[in-house]
């Protein structure tokens, strides 16, 4: 009778077993895949990388975008000088983080002076200007104009929402490259209407180099405070 009663439960036995083997395969092999991104992380180009910051599959966004952007040789802390990580350890542990992962406030500009002066002569895209000096010392936050330079604004975006980012896992720098793109990759003047609300434009994305400024603006337009941000306004909506 127990014999009859162990062949009865042998087929349910072997799918048991076999499941338990499955699953252990699959976090052996998502280990192994976890490990494979962290020495990509922290060798060659990027072994600055911290090893706690690219061993964790839902840090991979942040590192994937720092591989993009103009910090890609700097050290995680050296910017985030005040992460604790036995606290990312345990959120870790326990499944409780929540994406995306952000500051709870804006970086310190003492962070950013490490590295670069205040009184620099920025280097702006076309026929812009900015007196960063009058920014610093306005005390204007650095992040106020520049919070894209190292994740592109992912957690503003909410590019977590999208398809193939849902996944932390799936973030990878040839996947990144699709939103690392203007204007989130650096200030544009989007970024300056949050302050200056003097001038109301709709900005679209072409290039209109050489179009006179009465070519789209068919109404009367005072362009003298364009001058105050573009070098090649002389205050006539015909001259650019």
């Amino acid at each position: 009778m127990g014999e009859s009663n162990f062949k009865n439960a042998a087929p349910y036995i072997i799918v048991a077993l076999l499941f338990i083997l499955g699953v252990g395969l699959n976090a052996i092999i998502s280990a192994y895949r976890e490990g494979a991104k962290a020495k990509e992380a922290t060798t060659g180009e990027y072994q600055l990388a911290s090893f706690k910051c690219a061993e964790c599959h839902e840090m991979w966004p942040y590192i994937s975008t720092w591989m993009l952007s103009a910090h890609k040789k700097v050290s995680c802390d050296r910017c985030h000088t005040n992460i604790d990580l036995a606290a990312m350890e345990k959120a870790h542990a326990a499944g409780s983080y929540r994406q995306p992962i952000a500051l709870k406030a804006p970086m310190d500009r003492g962070v950013c002076l490490g590295c670069h002066s205040g009184q620099r002569a920025p280097s702006m895209p076309g026929d812009l200007r900015d007196p960063h000096p009058i920014h610093f010392e306005a005390g204007v936050n650095c992040t106020a104009c520049h919070y894209g330079v190292t994740h592109f604004k992912i957690a503003q975006r909410d590019v977590f929402k999208l398809p193939d980012f849902s996944n932390p896992s799936n973030w990878r720098p040839e996947l990144v490259r699709t939103i690392a793109t203007l204007p989130y990759s650096r200030p544009t003047m989007h970024d300056c209407f949050g302050c200056h609300q003097t001038v109301a434009v709709s900005l679209q994305p072409v290039d209109l180099k050489g179009t006179p400024c009465a070519g789209c603006h068919t109404y009367s337009v005072n362009v003298t405070p364009c001058a105050s941000c573009h070098t090649h306004f002389t205050g006539s909506p015909q001259q650019r």
